[in-house]
C-alpha cells in the first residue's frame, strides 16, 4: 500500500488531489493509516483462522482464537518497520522506494527464515526487524522489543513523510 504514493506520483494522479486543500502530509499520512490498519486486519485474521482451526481440532477454541490472535498481532510491529522504510525512501529517495522497499521485505523474510539454518552471526539476523518480536505462542512476551520496533517505524515514517513535505512532486 504504501509504494502506491509513488505509483500515484509517476501516473500523476497524485497532481489532482495535492492541487486541493490536501497537503502532502495528509496525502501520504492517508497510506499509512491505510497500510497500517490493513496490515493489522490480515494479521488478526490470520490469527482468527488459525486459532479457529487449531482451537476446534484441540476441543479448546475459546482459549485459542484470543491466544493466536495476539500472537499473530505480536508481527504487527516488525511489519510497520518494512512499511516504514518503504515511507522513509519515498520520502528522501523516491526513485529507489520500490526496489528498496521490496529489499527491505525480501531481506527480512530471508533472513529471519533461512537465518539460523545458515547459522549466520546474531548481529546480521538482527538486521530483521521480525527476529525481535516474541515467538509466540509458547514464548515469553517482552513488551519492550515491541515498543521499540514502534518507536523506530514511527521514527523512519516521520523521516520519510519530512521528506515528502520538501520534495517537488509533479
Amino acid at each position: 500500500m504504501v509504494l502506491h504514493l509513488r505509483s500515484d506520483e509517476t501516473s500523476e494522479r497524485a497532481d489532482p488531489v495535492l492541487a486541493t486543500a490536501a497537503s502532502r502530509l495528509s496525502w501520504g499520512t492517508s497510506y499509512l493509516v491505510v497500510a497500517a490498519a490493513g496490515s493489522a486486519v490480515v494479521l488478526a485474521a490470520a490469527g482468527l483462522g488459525t486459532g479457529l482451526a487449531y482451537g476446534l481440532r484441540a476441543g479448546d477454541a475459546g482459549t485459542q482464537v484470543p491466544r493466536l490472535i495476539g500472537a499473530a498481532l505480536a508481527q504487527w510491529p516488525a511489519v510497520l518497520v518494512v512499511a516504514a522504510v518503504a515511507v522513509l525512501l519515498f520520502g528522501l529517495w523516491p526513485e529507489s522506494c520500490v526496489a528498496g522497499g521490496w529489499t527491505a521485505l525480501a531481506l527480512a523474510a530471508a533472513i529471519v527464515l533461512l537465518g539460523p539454518t545458515l547459522r549466520l552471526a546474531q548481529p546480521i539476523q538482527d538486521i530483521s526487524p521480525f527476529t525481535h518480536v516474541p515467538r509466540l505462542p509458547g514464548g515469553t512476551v517482552s513488551a519492550a522489543p515491541l515498543v521499540w520496533l514502534t518507536l523506530a517505524a514511527v521514527v523512519l515514517m516521520a523521516v520519510g513523510l519530512a521528506g515528502l513535505r520538501r520534495r517537488d512532486i509533479g
